[in-house]
């Protein structure tokens, strides 16, 4: 049997991380939706994007197998019901990854970031009687959104047949972009 080598204690706040250039690329989620705010005043020309908040509703619904023979059952959750089962889940995730010591490198984070395009008239006055495309509009504020999310340059995010396009629609989402390539 071979002797096994002593495990080196892990300094706090670097558990699960093997080497220091994966603590400085690492992305503040929580920042995303300031960051979206800012984005939005600086290219959306019309001021017509609004954060939403997204609520979840008092009552969740719980499906479940208590065990792998048993048939699945459905049950509503309320307020009360809805912590106990989330702190059950953080407990579980946390002896799982032992408080964080084991990383866990094929799991998947998923956010949901929404914004609400909002017009002053309607979409058939706008067309008729403000000479607006409101799809352009719509379009200019997903690629404001996406852009954010993905933080790449507009640019990168379309097919070069669309540039010409997108920048004689919405030209300060290509200046932006010119900017941001300019910095780099």
């Amino acid at each position: 049997v071979a002797p096994v080598a002593p495990v080196a204690p892990v300094a706090p706040g670097r558990r699960g991380m093997e080497d220091t250039e994966e603590v400085s690329t690492a992305r503040d989620y929580t920042q995303v939706p300031k960051q979206m705010d800012e984005q939005f005043e600086k290219l959306d020309p019309t001021s017509s994007l609004r954060p939403t908040i997204i609520n979840c509703g008092k009552s969740w619904t719980k499906r479940s197998q208590p065990s792998l023979l048993s048939a699945k059952k459905t049950e509503n959750l309320q307020t009360d019901q809805q912590k106990k089962e989330k702190d059950a889940a953080f407990d579980l995730l946390d002896a799982i990854t032992k408080s964080g010591a084991l990383p866990l490198s094929h799991a998947t984070l998923h956010i949901v970031v929404a914004a609400t395009h909002c017009f002053d008239k309607t979409v058939t006055e706008t067309v008729i009687q403000e000479n607006l495309n409101p799809i352009e509009r719509v379009e200019c504020s997903s690629l404001i959104m996406a852009s954010t999310v993905h933080q790449q340059p507009v640019a990168a995010m379309i097919k070069d047949s669309c540039q010409a396009r997108i920048k004689l629609a919405s030209p300060q989402l290509m200046d932006a972009v010119l900017k941001v390539q300019d910095e780099q």
